[in-house]
């Protein structure tokens, strides 16, 4: 999956990451591709520093996260960069970097989304996922398909549904109309749900 890096000067930039890629690893990767030596750089997501034994499943880190990169000249500043950054997201101060032009909006459309985890029935590893709540389940179907192809899991060939809170979720149906809330998770089975009306 792709994710965003916002460094405090400069562009943004994108590095594709696997789920289980530790932080250590995206570094390795900025490194490579940017030349920001591994030292120099910390990552924040939604407010925390991300450590670098952890994974990005661990962290919650999602298709099109977008990642606060800290480039420090010296331990000073990269602390005091560090404290602002954080300051700035716990009080939700709108973020210049994250300005649209485009649409004339900030990026707090993406505050509505419903981070969840998808579950296969084989395995114990999680997908983490975001949501439109209002989107029908089937979206969330589609979106599984098109990672299947780039990412390390598998889905049923023979088809799959979702169950949630020990029901079958219907795909022509929001995830609001299921109840579903940030932080669920969503369990895949095998197989096709059929009956008559």
């Amino acid at each position: 999956m792709d994710v965003i890096l916002v460094p405090e000067k400069g562009d943004t930039f994108g590095i594709e990451v696997g789920y289980f890629d530790t932080v250590l690893e995206i570094k390795e990767k900025i490194e490579k591709y940017q030349g920001i030596p591994i030292p120099k750089q910390t990552l924040i997501f939604n407010g925390r520093i991300l450590q670098d034994d952890r994974d990005v499943e661990f962290c919650e880190i999602l298709q099109h996260s977008r990642i606060q990169l800290v480039v420090a000249n010296s331990e000073l500043s990269a602390q005091s960069q560090i404290g602002r950054l954080i300051m700035k997201q716990h009080n939700m101060i709108p973020d210049p970097s994250s300005h649209h032009p485009q649409s004339g909006t900030t990026s707090t459309k993406n505050s509505n989304k419903l981070k969840v985890m998808v579950k296969p029935k084989c395995g114990n590893s999680k997908i983490p996922m975001e949501v439109n709540p209002t989107d029908n389940v089937g979206e969330l179907k589609k979106e599984l398909e098109k990672l299947q192809q780039r990412m390390q899991f598998h889905l049923p060939p023979e088809g799959f549904f979702f169950i949630y809170d020990r029901d079958v979720m219907d795909e022509d149906r929001s995830f609001r109309w299921h109840g579903v809330a940030h932080g669920d998770t969503i369990e895949i089975f095998n197989g096709t749900i059929t009956g008559g009306s």
